[in-house]
């Protein structure tokens, strides 16, 4: 595949969506590096989240820059052969998508957003059953209630860079495929 650009799949959305079970599949998929965004936090994120205390706009700034930069770089790197990074984010906001693209680390990287949702039932139930993360319960609320699922012009078959899947009731593997049908995803 020879590409004159590198893209970047921010696969996003609320907590318990599959964004790290998506993420490894395009990774698999597409043969590129896979960049667990949690794993980006800064530790006073991390502290905050853990102890039930939803972030704010200004706790996420530094976190989405980081975002950016590292999956624009990892897609850019001249070593990657397949010229894609996957990186996972809630990017829960357009104004949070938006800043990703603005701060990358290399103007020539495209950016591409799958945003999975689900209803609040469904979050709650993942939520409920995943061990080991610092992402409970109490937080998936606040997640929801700012929820902004990309419509209109920001979907990528009317011009835009997202694509939006609904994940209610279907399982991964079903999910993975309709994320790798979309045309132009990367």
């Amino acid at each position: 595949m020879t590409k004159s650009k590198s893209t970047v799949i921010v696969v996003g959305g609320p907590a318990g969506t599959g964004k790290t079970t998506q993420g490894e599949a395009l990774s698999s998929y597409f043969k590129c590096p896979f960049i667990e965004g949690d794993a980006l936090h800064p530790q006073a994120n991390i502290d905050k989240m853990s102890s039930g205390i939803p972030l704010t706009d200004d706790d996420r700034w530094g976190w989405l820059e980081e975002i950016s930069q590292t999956s624009s770089s990892s897609a850019a790197n001249p070593d990657n052969e397949s010229h894609i990074a996957i990186v996972s984010c809630s990017m829960l906001k357009k104004k949070y998508r938006d800043y990703i693209k603005e701060h990358s680390s290399n103007p020539d990287v495209v950016f591409r957003f799958v945003f999975i949702y689900t209803t609040f039932e469904e979050l709650m139930n993942r939520v409920s059953n995943r061990k080991g993360h610092f992402m409970k319960n109490d937080m998936v609320k606040s997640q929801y209630d700012i929820m902004e699922i990309p419509q209109g012009d920001e979907l990528l078959n009317n011009g835009g860079d997202c694509i939006a899947i609904d994940a209610t009731g279907k399982s991964p593997e079903v999910i993975s495929k309709e994320i790798i049908d979309y045309q132009d995803l990367a």
